[in-house]
C-alpha cells in the first residue's frame, strides 16, 4: 500500500469530508478543509499527547488508535473552527505565552521545556476544542473505532514495509 491507498482510506474513514494529504511532518489541518495526515506515529513523539488525554480526558493512547485519533482532532478542527471567535482561529498560542512572558518578567529571555509548551499548545482553546470533539467521537463509536484502528494498524506496516 503506498501513501495514496493510505490516503483513499482516511477519506473513506472521515466520510469524504475533507481532502486528504500525505506529510512527512505531521498531521496538519488546513483552514480549506485538508487534513494531512503522516506515517510518523511513533508513541515516544506524542509522550506529552498521550499525558495530556490520561489527565484531562481520562483516554489511554496507544499505537493501535494513535492514528485514527489524531485524524479525529484534524477533523475536529474541520467541525469546531468556525465556531471559534476569530481571532482565536489563527492565534500562536506559543509566541503569545512567550511574549506575555518577556514582558511580565522584564527578563530578555525565558525558558520553557518542550513538555510545557506542548502542554500549553494542547489546552488552547482552538485545540482544546477540537480535542474534545475528537474524544466524544471516539467513545461514541468504539466499536467502529476498534475496526478503523486495526485497518490502519495494517495499512501503516504495509506502507512503511514498502518504504
Amino acid at each position: 500500500m503506498n501513501t495514496l491507498k493510505l490516503q483513499k482510506l482516511v477519506e473513506k474513514f472521515i466520510n469524504y469530508d475533507c481532502e486528504v494529504e500525505y506529510d512527512k511532518n505531521g498531521f496538519f489541518y488546513f483552514p480549506n478543509g485538508v487534513i494531512a495526515i503522516t506515517l510518523n506515529d511513533k508513541m515516544e513523539d506524542n509522550a506529552t499527547w498521550k499525558k495530556f488525554l490520561k489527565e484531562t480526558y481520562n483516554f489511554n493512547l496507544t499505537q493501535e488508535n494513535l492514528f485514527s485519533l489524531s485524524i479525529l482532532h484534524e477533523l475536529g478542527h474541520h467541525y469546531t473552527l468556525d465556531d471559534l471567535p476569530e481571532e482565536e482561529q489563527e492565534r500562536d498560542i506559543i509566541s503569545e505565552t512567550i511574549e506575555n512572558d518577556l514582558e511580565t518578567s522584564g527578563k530578555n529571555e525565558v525558558s520553557y521545556t518542550s513538555e510545557e509548551l506542548q502542554m500549553i499548545y494542547f489546552n488552547s482553546l482552538r485545540e482544546k476544542v477540537a480535542t474534545d470533539w475528537a474524544v466524544e467521537t471516539y467513545r461514541e463509536n468504539e466499536k467502529a473505532m476498534r475496526h478503523w484502528n486495526h485497518r490502519f494498524v495494517c495499512a501503516l506496516r504495509h506502507c512503511k514495509k514498502k518504504r
